[in-house]
């Protein structure tokens, strides 16, 4: 079992790409690494020196498998266009804003 670091706040904050984190409806970020654990993607996307996660849900990845990224590791040195779209939280049952991939390049 690994031990806690309890004198230092690193690795314990993550910062989650949201839908309210854009500022437009549409913008583009780097993607500058990508982590698989299971059936979960998480991608490491930048946009003016800030860092993001972005989780994947099955409809993101879709889109990116039949956009050409052959495999995760693919998306890698990609320019990923994210828009703000209202998806049905399935906790709730009622439409929240979320994000889509539009563009990938």
């Amino acid at each position: 079992m690994s031990e806690t670091n309890t004198s230092s706040w690193d690795g314990l904050l993550k910062n989650f790409l949201k839908a309210e984190h854009l500022t437009e409806s549409e913008e583009t970020f780097g993607c500058s690494d990508v982590t698989v654990e299971d059936k979960d993607m998480d991608l490491i996307l930048e946009k003016a020196e800030k860092k993001y996660i972005f989780t994947l849900n099955v409809t993101n990845k879709v889109f990116l498998k039949d956009n050409g990224v052959e495999s995760p590791k693919d998306v890698i040195g990609k320019k990923i266009t994210l828009k703000k779209v209202k998806a049905m939280n399935p906790t709730t049952r009622k439409e929240v804003d979320s994000l889509r991939i539009s563009k990938v390049e």
